[in-house]
Parts: structure tokens; C-alpha cells; sequence
């Protein structure tokens, strides 16, 4: 991995030239990776016509150029075990923003960009996605806190995302948000601190494969996260809800791996994330239509006591 020292400004201009000097990236093309829903992340091109991504953290300084490295040093452990994660090619920072570029990996992600991801395949390359979380255990080489962590998204809500705000101003979802309240107050002194390496969001989206097997998995972003690799079942578990067969599979190691009352706070924390998330950004979709739909199976299934 090559690193790139402070520049003098934070314009992509800018930085494809700290990219040309100082990695010897010369980059010809730079477009967004998400069709222009962010500025965050680009698919950009060299003179050889390899294609890489560029991700851009805005209002950062260097030392979260030092989380990226720390990042990189855990990915370079899970390949070792046969987990596909992106290399990366280089990190650094310019003023007022911290960026990296990582390989490009092959392959589609599960969900085809569709609402519902394709049962057959995800049946298919459940046992790989399983040996995939085991890969994870004890790589959690970051800041501890995972418990404090999810607590407080069920309790109070997260820094931009998991807002009780969201769920409490529609009559449709208020009474969503007492059950995942409760569950948090409940069930959260059972979550384990941990020492694994937690994806934070393994969901189909995020997980490439050739059709056969599992190539690519993306979105790994820093900080290292070390808790509980449970929590990326729960989430892959949230949006499988709906498939009776792997649902019970994904259940059932789940509960191998976490207490029941860790696993309902988990569960809990997707619903809160992902209904939130939705109704902010994507209200009238069809993906949305879903998200509640599995919010209201799972609420159900978790709930345990009276309103």
C-alpha cells in the first residue's frame, strides 16, 4: 500500500494530482461509483484502463488516515483466511478530507440492485457466507465499546443514522419504536464487548458474487470495528426474514453464536436502522414497502413482552 502525504488543497482537481505524484496513479476518468447519489465514492480509471475505487471521507483529518491503515492491516488478515476483501491501493489525506483508492473486485451484488435478493442463489452460498462471519472472529483489533454502541442507537439513536426522530413522527411506525425501545432497555446488558471484526453492514448489497461463489465483499469502511461478528448475521438474517428456509438456517447460527437476549437487540437495531434510513432518503420505493415489511416479521418474532 502506497501512502500519500498532506496536499495542499481538497478539490478532486487537487487530488488527482496528489494521487499522480505521490502514488503514481494517473487517473484519466473519475465518475460516481452510485449513479450521482453521493460524493463519496468514484469509479475512476488509469492510463492502463484499470478501474479502481476512490472513496472520499469529507471534514476528517490525518488521524483518520491512520484508522484507513489500521483498516487495511485487518483486511490484509481476513484475505489470509479466504475472506475477499478489497486491497487497498492508496491512502492519505488533503485538507479537509481523507481518501483512499482499492481495487475493484469482480462480480454482482446479491440484491441485483432489486428489492428482494434471489432465493436460489443466496441458498446456494449461505454456507460460504457462514464460513465467511467465521472468518471474522478475533480480528477486532479497534476501539472497544461495542456493547455502549448499540445500546445507544436502541435508546437514544445514532449520529445520523438509527434516528428515534424518524420512526416517532408517523403513526404507522410509533409503536415499532416502544417495542425496539424496550428491547434495547431489555435485552442490551447482554451483548458481549467482544473481540471480532465487525462488517457493520453485511447485507446483499454489499456481498459480489460470480454466480457461484461469493468474489467480493465491499464497503468495509474504518473504523475497525471489534465486537461481535453475530451482529453482520442479524443483519444478513433482516433482510432474508421473508425466506422461510434460509431464514431458519441464518436463525439458527445466530443463536449458536449469540444469547437470545443479544440477538433480539441486534434484530432491533437493523429494524431502527433500516426503516429510519428509508423513510428519510426512500420513502415511496418499493424497497422501502419491504423494509417495513420485514420490520413488521421481525418486530413480532422479538417482542416478548407488552406494550
Amino acid at each position: 500500500m502506497q501512502v500519500i502525504e498532506e496536499g495542499a488543497g481538497s478539490s478532486l482537481g487537487e487530488l488527482r494530482q496528489v494521487l499522480r505524484e505521490q502514488a503514481g496513479l494517473d487517473l484519466v476518468a473519475l465518475r460516481p461509483a452510485d449513479g450521482g447519489e453521493s460524493r463519496s465514492a468514484f469509479w475512476v480509471t488509469d492510463r492502463t484502463g484499470t478501474v479502481s475505487v476512490l472513496k472520499i471521507m469529507s471534514g476528517a483529518g490525518p488521524e483518520a488516515a491512520g484508522r484507513l491503515r489500521a483498516l487495511d492491516a485487518v483486511l490484509a488478515r481476513l484475505r489470509d483466511r479466504g475472506y475477499p476483501a478489497p486491497r487497498f491501493l492508496a491512502v492519505g489525506h488533503v485538507t479537509g478530507l481523507v481518501f483512499w483508492v482499492q481495487e475493484r473486485l469482480s462480480g454482482t451484488a446479491l440484491d441485483h440492485g432489486q428489492p428482494e435478493p434471489g432465493r436460489a442463489m443466496l441458498a446456494r452460498l449461505l454456507p460460504e457466507l457462514l464460513r465467511l462471519n467465521d472468518a471474522q472472529a478475533g480480528l477486532g483489533t479497534g476501539t472497544r465499546g461495542w456493547p455502549e454502541l448499540i445500546t445507544r442507537t436502541l435508546t437514544s439513536g445514532g449520529d445520523g443514522y438509527c434516528l428515534h426522530s424518524t420512526l416517532q413522527a408517523r403513526p404507522g411506525t410509533r409503536d415499532l419504536l416502544r417495542v425496539l425501545r424496550r428491547i434495547g432497555e431489555r435485552c442490551c446488558s447482554a451483548i458481549p464487548a467482544g473481540d471480532d471484526f465487525v462488517h457493520y453492514d453485511f447485507t446483499p448489497a454489499n456481498l459480489l458474487s460470480d454466480g457461484t461463489a461469493i468474489t467480493g465483499v465491499i464497503d468495509l469502511n474504518p473504523p475497525v470495528l471489534a465486537g461481535d461478528r453475530a451482529f453482520d448475521l442479524a443483519t444478513l438474517l433482516f433482510y432474508l426474514y421473508d425466506q422461510d428456509d434460509i431464514r431458519d438456517l441464518l436463525r439458527a447460527r445466530l443463536m449458536d453464536l449469540a444469547s437470545p437476549q443479544a440477538a433480539r437487540a441486534y434484530l432491533a437495531h437493523m429494524v431502527l436502522r433500516q426503516v429510519d434510513w428509508s423513510l428519510r432518503f426512500h420513502p415511496a420505493t418499493a424497497a422501502t414497502r419491504r423494509h417495513l415489511h420485514l420490520a413488521r416479521l421481525v418486530t413480532t418474532d422479538i417482542d416478548h413482552g407488552p406494550h
